[in-house]
């Protein structure tokens, strides 16, 4: 049964309660020999408190009398588990002793079924004995919380709440490292939720929670211990001191009216496409972050990645971005961007994709050993690139007018796709993969392949009209135009 606490004692109190059983009297200075506990006295201790040293002390008193006179106590450490929390591991492991007097006495399967998460008022561990409601469901549709102070959403899975769910003031997700307030609909439309009266919610430590599209978030969101945040499209004008646990991933993609001491130095990953970066001026990245800029506004002046293994640009102008470097094996990715800084530097990064950039001042650009580049649709490319160090180099799309004295790796994959006015010598013939999809080569005065086999995957479609020489390494003997039509059709 369950057992309310009627009347309030601090610890102490029902320390010295317990003391004739747990240590005996004094009487005129002496130690009196320890009192046999009783149903009773645990009673009165149950509607006194719920503070781990009491109840335990109260359970070894039960443990200690004669396995015969045990079983009397059965409603009492029933009791002590009916809607009450009580902690399972050291220095209080007060269920592991509770079972040890339901197995001595026949009843442990009754002991099991009371410790198992109901929904209802629980009298919280400790010396206040906090009660809330508990809720131990864990996906919730069409149900209003609006009349409680406080739940307790007890379950350990992943916590959804979907359409039309109205939530109590305060919230807590004590177990569960997964919450999410906002889901994706049949036709994957984003449905959220309202938090109009909500206003405090506490995670578990290292929880993953989303609250993607909420509306009015409770004011001072403490995500502050959660591993990954999800606060995509949401309005953040009520969290002035929004700050994430060290090592989290935040996504705030499109998030609005972002505090202006917003503190992501933290986090190993951070997600602001699309917001507005006006006003902030504190905006730094850890040693390893992966931050994605996509589509923002506004940037802050000369923001510094040079500890970041990844950086996001599309559509967005550089116009105030000076020093623009970056660490060994960064992989970073520019598209369309505006105004890039003047001779950035991309000889450190592993990747690099500048697609549809105009690199006209970058005259001194180099790549790192082995590295990936990506210059696809790249205007204004400098004169005689070298790209012989690259693992993979994509030129698809490019003016390589200028280019006389390519030179590829070897072993390098090559994309010149749909590239125009190629140099009048081009030697692939060290590049395992080759395309040249759509490529002209009336300005190609020499073609050189590794192999036939490389001639054929390339998709190279070479005129019977061309007059060049065709030749494979090793040997180059000049192909007849008939063998190059016949190896793929004409253009």
């Amino acid at each position: 049964m369950f057992v309310d606490i009627e009347d309030y004692k601090s610890p102490l109190k029902v320390e010295n309660m317990l003391a004739p059983y747990t240590k005996g009297c004094v009487v005129n200075g002496v130690r009196q020999p320890k009192e046999k506990i009783t149903p009773d006295v645990c009673f009165e201790v149950l509607k006194s408190t719920n503070a781990p040293r009491n109840i335990e002390n109260m359970l070894q008193c039960i443990a200690d009398l004669p396995a015969s006179e045990q079983a009397q106590f059965k409603e009492v450490v029933l009791s002590t588990f009916t809607q009450r929390e009580q902690p399972n591991k050291n220095p209080h492991n007060i269920v592991l002793l509770g079972k040890k007097l339901a197995a001595a006495s026949g009843y442990e399967k009754e002991l099991d079924e009371v410790l198992k998460p109901k929904d209802g008022y629980l009298l919280f561990s400790g010396s206040y004995a906090d009660k809330r409601f508990v809720v131990s469901e864990n996906t919730f549709s069409n149900v209003n919380f609006s009349a409680y102070d406080k739940i307790d959403f007890v379950s350990s899975e992943k916590i959804e709440f979907r359409e039309n769910v109205k939530f109590p003031k305060n919230l807590a997700f004590p177990n569960s490292s997964d919450v999410a307030f906002a889901f994706y609909d049949d036709t994957h439309n984003l449905k959220s939720s309202i938090f109009n009266d909500v206003k405090s919610i506490s995670f578990k430590d290292g929880a993953k929670v989303d609250f993607a599209g909420v509306i009015n978030l409770p004011p001072n969101l403490d995500v502050s211990h959660c591993s990954n945040v999800n606060l995509m499209w949401c309005d953040l004008s009520g969290q002035p001191n929004l700050c994430f646990k060290d090592g989290a991933i935040v996504d705030l993609n499109y998030a609005k009216n972002l505090p202006r001491n917003l503190d992501v130095s933290q986090c190993a990953e951070i997600n602001l496409k699309g917001c507005s970066l006006s006003g902030l001026t504190n905006l730094h990245f850890r040693d390893g972050a992966k931050v994605n800029l996509d589509y923002v506004e506004f940037l802050p002046y000369s923001l510094d990645f040079s500890k970041c293994s990844e950086v996001k640009f599309y559509n967005c102008d550089l116009y105030n971005q000076f020093n623009f470097n970056f660490r060994e094996g960064a992989e970073v990715y520019l598209r369309e961007v505006k105004n890039l800084p003047p001779q950035s530097d991309f000889s450190k990064c592993s990747e690099v994709v500048l697609f549809r950039c105009d690199l006209s001042n970058q005259q001194d650009i180099c790549f790192a050993q082995d590295a990936r580049v990506y210059l696809r649709g790249a205007t204004n490319l400098p004169p005689n690139l070298d790209v012989s160090m690259c693992e993979h180099v994509d030129l698809s799309y490019c003016d390589l007018k200028d280019q006389s004295n390519l030179r590829f790796k070897d072993e390098a994959t090559l994309d010149l796709s749909d590239a125009y006015n190629l140099p009048s010598y081009l030697d692939v013939s060290m590049c395992s993969e080759v395309k040249l999809d759509r490529c002209n080569f009336r300005k190609v005065k020499h073609l050189i392949f590794k192999n036939r086999e490389q001639l054929e995957r390339s998709n190279a479609r070479i005129s019977t009209s061309w007059s060049g020489d065709l030749s494979f390494a090793g040997s180059r003997p000049k192909l007849s135009l008939a063998m190059s039509a016949k190896t793929k059709g004409g253009r």
